[in-house]
Parts: structure tokens; C-alpha cells; sequence
């Protein structure tokens, strides 16, 4: 397979904690140059973070819970069906 056809499923971003706001809610600053400010409930963080803590955020494709999910869907859409028909 080529290069091109290769997908990485699986995405690692630095990322620094710039604050814990009251309420809950941390503001990291994503990527190398900080430049993207994601808010998010404190309680996703590993324990002990705090303001200045530097993380690595990894984002991996559930493609077994994908495929899952697709396959109640069609079940239930077909059920409908069936039902739809029946009346």
C-alpha cells in the first residue's frame, strides 16, 4: 500500500493547561505554538494537573465502536420498517 493510502489512526498533540477556571472548566492551549484554546471539564484531566501542566492528548479512531453503533442503527431501521409495513 502507498504512502498515500496509509491513514494515521492515531494523533498525539501537545498541549498545556493555561488554567482551571472556577466551575470546572480547564482552558488548554493546544499544539506547539499554543495557538488553539479548547475548554474542557476539568475532570478529563489526569489527576494533579494544574496551570502550567504539560500534556500529551491523544485522539485514536474507535473504528470496533463505529461499526457497532452502524449495526444497531440498520437493525432498528429495518425493526421500523417491518413495523411501518405491518400497519
Amino acid at each position: 500500500m502507498s504512502d498515500e493510502g496509509k491513514q494515521e489512526k492515531t494523533k498525539r498533540v501537545r498541549a498545556v493547561v493555561d488554567r482551571i477556571e472556577d466551575g470546572g472548566t480547564a482552558v488548554v492551549l493546544v499544539g506547539e505554538d499554543e495557538s488553539v484554546s479548547v475548554d474542557l471539564p476539568a475532570s478529563l484531566l489526569p489527576a494533579g494537573a494544574e496551570g502550567g501542566s504539560h500534556l500529551v492528548i491523544t485522539v485514536k479512531l474507535d473504528e470496533g465502536s463505529r461499526a457497532s453503533a452502524q449495526g444497531r442503527i440498520k437493525a432498528l431501521q429495518e425493526k421500523l420498517e417491518r413495523r411501518g409495513k405491518e400497519q
